[in-house]
């Protein structure tokens, strides 16, 4: 027993001297790492002083051994204390001088233990029994034990805090392996070192107990810090392995024929030495080229077939064009290539000008993103580094990450993200292809990561000629579209303004593409007056140039009722209502009537920008509105009615939306203010030439630029 005691003690020695070197080699200035290392070497503490007792029983003083044992337990228990606060990564450093006051009742207790005769007075071996004479006039060795337990406890507690205040999925996982390696640790150590020796007087395991809790305790700590901090121990294992067996089957070939070569066998030690040698320079080829790929195949299995199935899809899509089935086939392959619990891609909307879900692949059906913004801090981060992102560098990568992490990490944890290939298009983000994790909860691999980053090359090909496609094809369409439409519209709007002794009218329009499909015209019930609709529709092509026609249908039809603005609007509105069936395009619009005779101006609203009225007698502007929704969406939709009276020289513009937000080069927005100057600059003018400076104006603001819609201006001028 005390042989197995010796090997027990000298291994798990060995390995927890190899976590605590690996650790501080790696990143010493990482607090987690420090900590964690001195945690270890207090561990080893205890299992290399048993060590040393139980392979040298005559060459040490075992008292002074097993006390220096008892003091290296309380500094483990109370670095483990220490590490359960700065474990999981803070993201403020933990303060050293809490972690000397933690540490102060263990080594005082244990300078204590050391330098008295406290807890035991002597240690010795009698008929190959390792025998511990307790001090039985103070209870020293209880106040220990419970001291340790203390720890132990506080320890633990504080891990289980964190674990459930924490909201980061990566940092529930770490705990896990802890939670079960201590569970472990302190089943053994209890069993071992406490019941049975304390209760059943039997110290023939003794050894055992602390030997396999430092080791369980430490080796799961050691993997959860290393495994998730960008460092995979079983891609370092694995392949170790695999040059172990590769090493082994190619040496017992050769060992083989030089033992039968040197032993005379079947005649064939006579053989001289160059075709000795060239038989072992042929079985080291026939190892090459046959016998390695089957032995690389056989323990990386997942991988090759991995590997190959990636080959295989990108020869299958590189014909594709269409944008939805090349997402949709990727994110299906690499779900099911990689046993992940889900994977979705979200595309840049130009609409929205946000970042959407565009397609998800997973388990769970009410699965939703929050639209990422443009100027969010990841897409920044992906425009200045076209590089695959774990989510493991994101806590480990200070200098890249120490400023945006809470951000970055809340959008992985959110959306159980572990990966994310960034796809570029014209040089710029287009979309974030993201991968949750396995089902297995393992990491993923180098060799995964570094398929994914071909996959991501060839990926981006593949989204970029099917983004120019459709960018082909919409414009074909919209070509195709707008030119029928042209002709539907053309029979829509009116060919040339009325023309009425006292009131003048100017217009323009300038369209989003070669035709607009927004509608304004004019009804004339007699000599008396003239009523003015301007609209806006939202969309291109024939579903809104139908509006158009539907619209002036409407409105020609509604000529009795010229005068009463109000019920002109409810008419129109009751009919898209039917039209569209409350599922209809947005169609928002200014109505206006001008009594020639008493110049009195009547006017609704339904959603259109208010009509700008410059009155002549104060120099300035009045704002005419009044409440109502756009049309086609509420039957029963009331709409207010205004009245002012005018007088010569007044002014009234109707305009666009896109007019006044329009923004240029420079992002600098046209303004209302700056519409009102054009037409107090030009008040003098008639209404044909004051609708001419102001579409020199805009175009002269905008420069290359053109409008996001269709902009419509109507203006008229009392004479």
């Amino acid at each position: 027993m005390n042989n197995l005691s010796v090997i027990i003690s000298l291994i798990a020695s060995a390995m927890i001297l190899f976590a605590a070197v690996f650790v501080l080699v790696k990143d010493w200035q990482d607090q987690v790492m420090r900590y964690f290392a001195g945690f270890a070497l207090s561990g080893l503490g205890i299992l290399f002083t048993m060590f040393l007792t139980y392979a040298f029983p005559n060459d040490f003083d075992l008292t002074l051994m097993n006390k220096i044992t008892q003091v290296s337990t309380l500094m483990t228990f109370s670095s483990l204390l220490c590490l359960s606060f700065v474990f999981p990564k803070r993201d403020r450093p933990f303060p050293f001088y809490i972690a000397l006051l933690i540490l102060a009742p263990a080594m005082t207790v244990g300078a204590a233990v050391v330098t008295t005769d406290i807890t035991i007075t002597r240690a010795y071996f009698e008929n190959g029994k390792f025998i511990r004479d307790f001090n039985q006039e103070f209870p020293g060795y209880t106040i220990y034990g419970i001291i340790a337990f203390i720890y132990v406890l506080s320890a633990l507690g504080n891990f289980v805090r964190k674990y459930i205040t924490t909201k980061i999925y990566i940092y529930r996982l770490q705990m896990r392996y802890l939670f079960v390696g201590s569970t472990i640790s302190i089943t053994l150590a209890s069993v071992f070192s406490i019941i049975m020796p304390g209760f059943l007087n039997y110290t023939e395991l003794y050894v055992i107990g602390p030997a396999a809790a430092a080791s369980f305790t430490i080796v799961s700590l050691f993997y959860s810090i290393i495994a998730y901090n960008m460092l995979d121990i079983r891609t370092v294992v694995h392949k170790t392995f695999v040059y172990v067996v590769i090493s082994m089957v190619i040496s017992l070939p050769i060992l083989g024929i030089l033992w039968v070569w040197g032993n005379g066998f079947w005649g064939l030690g006579s053989l001289p030495h160059y075709l000795v040698a060239g038989g072992v320079v042929l079985v080291f080829i026939i190892f090459s080229i046959y016998i390695q790929p089957i032995i690389d195949r056989a323990f990386k299995r997942k991988q090759y077939a991995f590997g190959s199935v990636v080959d295989n899809f990108v020869r299958d899509i590189s014909e594709e064009r269409n944008l939805r089935d090349i997402v949709r086939r990727t994110v299906d392959l690499l779900r099911e290539g990689l046993s992940l619990r889900h994977a979705f891609f979200i595309l840049f909307d130009d609409e929205t000008r946000r970042f959407e879900l565009f397609y998800y692949k997973g388990d769970r059906e009410d699965f939703t993103v929050t639209p990422v913004e443009r100027n969010a801090s990841i897409i920044r981060w992906f425009v200045r580094n076209q590089d695959i992102l774990q989510l493991s560098r994101v806590y480990t990568d200070d200098r890249s990450f120490a400023e945006v992490r809470e951000e970055i990490a809340s959008f992985y944890n959110d959306n159980g993200i572990q990966v994310v290939l960034p796809l570029y298009h014209e040089r710029r983000v287009v979309g974030l292809l993201c991968l949750g994790v396995k089902e297995t909860l393992a990491g993923y691999h180098t060799d995964e990561i570094e398929k994914l980053k071909q996959l991501q090359i060839k990926s981006n090909d593949f989204i970029s000629t099917a983004l120019t496609y459709q960018k082909v094809m919409n414009e074909q369409m919209v070509s195709r579209t707008i030119s029928l439409s042209a002709r539907i519209i053309e029979e829509a709007v009116p060919a040339t303004l009325p023309s009425i002794g006292t009131v003048k009218f100017g217009a323009f329009v300038i369209p989003k593409y070669d035709r607009g499909s927004d509608y304004f015209d004019f009804i004339r019930p007699g000599e008396q007056g003239v009523g003015l609709l301007v609209t806006d529709i939202s969309g291109i092509g024939m579903h809104s140039a139908l509006y158009s026609v539907v619209l002036r249908s409407a409105f020609h039809a509604s000529v009795n009722d010229a005068p009463a603005t109000s019920t002109i609007m409810q008419n129109l509105n009751s009919l898209l209502c039917e039209y569209g069936r409350g599922k209809g395009v947005m169609v928002t619009a200014f109505y206006l009537y001008y009594d020639i005779r008493s110049m009195r101006l009547m006017y609704s609203n339904a959603g259109y920008p208010p009509l700008e009225l410059f009155r002549i007698e104060k120099n300035n502007f009045d704002t005419l509105d009044t409440e109502g929704i756009p049309l086609g969406y509420e039957p029963g939709g009331g709409y207010g009615m205004g009245r002012t009276n005018l007088v010569r020289g007044d002014i009234g513009i109707l305009y666009s939306k896109t007019l006044t937000t329009s923004k240029n080069q420079k992002g600098d927005e046209y303004g209302l203010l700056r519409l009102r100057n054009i037409v107090m600059e030009n008040r003098t003018r008639g209404a044909a030439e004051i609708a001419a400076q102001i579409k020199i104006s805009f175009e002269s603001f905008m420069g290359l630029d053109s409008p996001g819609s269709d902009l419509v201006v109507v203006l008229f001028k009392i004479v």
